[in-house]
């Protein structure tokens, strides 16, 4: 997909949607690079960001596969051999449109300190720091990207990964253009394109509401432990006891508004991949089944209070450790 930047007589001039600079040609040509994520790039952009995703093998018998970002680690779906970028990590090239949304998110924040609050947790800033325009634009791609997974999430389903037409650089959903939405069934242990909100091998399930729905109605950011790691997450109480069941150890639970929740959420994820390296394949091999392929996994030694991301939660940690068989870890 292209911005266009004139009519039919010169068909083969657009904009690079990372930059804003005028290019000519076909896609991948000496001044034009290959088109990313659906959109057109000038050579400097693409060949910049030519080795930010790597391809996971997971979907080995698709056309597509799931491709994880190497600076923040979040996931997107993109077909075999073609190319793609993070939903949510901009360039030191971005500009123009790329900052706009960050642009419009920074107006706001004047008014909603608790907000402000939300982006600089995000950015790995001090309360004084000043709030970049990158950094606000890559909030508020986190958190189109958090909102469009999680009209699809449901219990059960685990490492929803995406294929986001518009993000990082409007902020939003821009078109239905899209690989899917895809995930890993916990029942039936396969990966399959999320349709209808049903797993294609296993009984249907009631249908989930739509996030809009499901906006100011209660949600749960979760903590749990095992075997010096930590997973957190989101998602109903039948989550949290699901992993207290395959063994975890309850660290601590937070009820919030469902839209802050998914917030606090994609905060976490941006901190959780700077606080270090990411774990190695046989801690992983470790972990519970419910904790999928540790992509909301970090070290014991990593400190996270939930509270401090929603600080308008509900403590509800207690109400989970009545649970036959487990017991709150509350070491920090």
């Amino acid at each position: 997909m292209t911005t266009r930047r004139s009519r039919a007589s010169r068909p083969t001039e657009c904009i690079c949607v990372n930059c804003g600079e005028v290019v000519h040609g076909r896609a991948n040509t000496r001044q034009r690079g290959p088109d990313t994520a659906w959109f057109a790039h000038c050579r400097p952009c693409a060949d910049l960001i030519a080795d930010q995703m790597q391809p996971l093998g997971l979907l080995p018998d698709h056309s597509v596969d799931v491709y994880q970002c190497r600076a923040c680690g979040s996931l997107r779906v993109c077909r075999t051999g073609w190319r793609t970028r993070c939903h949510i990590c901009l360039d030191e090239r971005s500009a123009g449109l790329s900052l706009a949304a960050g642009n419009r998110l920074l107006a706001r924040l004047p008014d909603e300190p608790g907000l402000a609050d939300q982006v600089r947790h995000f950015a790995g800033l001090a309360a004084i720091d000043t709030i970049p325009t990158r950094a606000a634009a890559e909030f508020q791609a986190a958190i189109a990207l958090g909102e469009e997974l999680d009209r699809h999430r449901r219990d059960g389903w685990i490492d929803l990964a995406g294929d986001v037409h518009g993000l990082p650089w409007y902020g939003e959903r821009q078109a239905p253009y899209s690989h899917g939405i895809w995930g890993l069934h916990l029942r039936c242990d396969s990966w399959q394109r999320l349709r209808d909100r049903t797993c294609a091998q296993c009984p249907p399930e009631p249908d989930d509401r739509t996030f809009a729905a499901l906006r100011d109605t209660p949600y749960l950011l979760y903590l749990v432990r095992h075997r010096g790691l930590l997973k957190f997450g989101v998602g109903g109480a039948s989550r949290v006891r699901q992993h207290l069941r395959a063994g975890a150890q309850l660290v601590e639970v937070v009820e919030g508004r469902h839209a802050d929740v998914i917030e606090a959420e994609a905060v976490l994820k941006r901190q959780k991949r700077a606080a270090g390296e990411p774990l190695r394949w046989w801690r992983t091999r470790r972990m519970p089944e419910s904790f999928g392929a540790g992509t909301e996994v970090v070290r014991n030694g990593v400190r996270i209070r939930l509270g401090d991301y929603l600080r308008d939660g509900i403590d509800v940690t207690d109400s989970f450790t009545s649970t036959p068989g487990t017991t709150r870890d509350s070491a920090r």
